[in-house]
C-alpha cells in the first residue's frame, strides 16, 4: 500500500438524502470498505474520527485507523477525507489522502492543502454501466472482484 496513498472515492447517497443528511458512519463505511482502496487486505479496524469540520459546501475529516499489510500485518494509518456532493448529484466525490502513522507529520501539510482546493468543476450522467467489461478495476482486468454493493455508481466527469 506504500506509505502515502491519495485517491477520489464516489459514493451514492441514499435515496432523497444530501450530504448534509447523512453521518460520519456514511463516509467511514465508503472508505474503509473491504472493497475500498484501505480494505484490499481485509477491513481496517480501530476506525476513529479524529476531528470533523465543515469548510463551505465541504466536509473534512481526520481519522486514524488500522489497516492490513499484504502479510496481514496491522498497520497503523492516518487519513484526511474530504467530501463534496457535486451539484445536481446524489453522489458524494471524497478525495482520500492518507499515510502511515509515522509518516503522517510529512504528508499531513501536502494532504491538507490538497484538500483545500479540491473543486468539483462539473459533473455529467453517463449512461455507462458499471460491470467488469467497463472497468479495468474489475478482477477479469487483474482489479477487484465486482459486487453488488459497489458504492460507485455513476462516473465523473471532471474534478
Amino acid at each position: 500500500m506504500g506509505e502515502r496513498a491519495r485517491f477520489l472515492q464516489v459514493a451514492s447517497l441514499p435515496e432523497g438524502k444530501a450530504m448534509g443528511d447523512v453521518n460520519t458512519n456514511f463516509f467511514t463505511k465508503a472508505v474503509f470498505s473491504t472493497e475500498g482502496r484501505f480494505g484490499a487486505y481485509g477491513a481496517p479496524t480501530d476506525i476513529r474520527v479524529v476531528s470533523k469540520t465543515e469548510k463551505g459546501k465541504m466536509r473534512l475529516f481526520d481519522i486514524t485507523f488500522a489497516a492490513l499489510s499484504p502479510g496481514g500485518n496491522e498497520v497503523p494509518r492516518h487519513a484526511l477525507v474530504a467530501a463534496l456532493q457535486p451539484e445536481g448529484s446524489s453522489d458524494v466525490v471524497m478525495l482520500v489522502g492518507g499515510s502511515t502513522v509515522g509518516q503522517w507529520k510529512k504528508a499531513e501539510t501536502n494532504l491538507r492543502s490538497m484538500a483545500d482546493t479540491f473543486r468539483i468543476a462539473r459533473v455529467r450522467p453517463t449512461s455507462i454501466k458499471r460491470k467488469a467489461k467497463n472497468d479495468y478495476r474489475f478482477e477479469n482486468q487483474g482489479g477487484l472482484n465486482e459486487k453488488a454493493s459497489d458504492s460507485v455508481a455513476k462516473m465523473v466527469d471532471q474534478f
